[in-house]
């Protein structure tokens, strides 16, 4: 592919995630089968009933000349008195361009 006219992605270097939350992104990840996730900015979080975290990751499939692509991941870790769990709550495809 050519890349005159077309964006490219950058080399990110990973980003080191709060260590429950690394606990929980893999545990959460590591059950997807299909793309790997690699966190690069630990972006935000959101108190709710728990706390919900968005991390900024590169998506590879796993496919034959896979493209990445930038995602958000956002999860919802669970209150200590409801176990603490971690679930994935959506991916979202950041979109480039203009």
């Amino acid at each position: 592919m050519s890349e005159v006219g077309n964006w490219v992605l950058e080399e990110f270097a990973p980003c080191e995630l709060p260590k429950e939350v690394a606990e929980g992104f893999e545990q959460v990840m590591s059950k997807l089968v299909g793309v790997h996730y690699t966190p690069l900015l630990y972006a935000a979080t959101q108190i709710v009933a728990g706390k919900n975290h968005m991390i900024i990751c590169k998506s590879l499939p796993a496919v034959l000349n896979p493209q990445s692509s930038l995602v958000s991941v956002y999860l919802h870790e669970a209150l200590p008195a409801d176990g603490g769990d971690f679930q994935l709550l959506s991916v979202q495809q950041i979109r480039i361009g203009i």
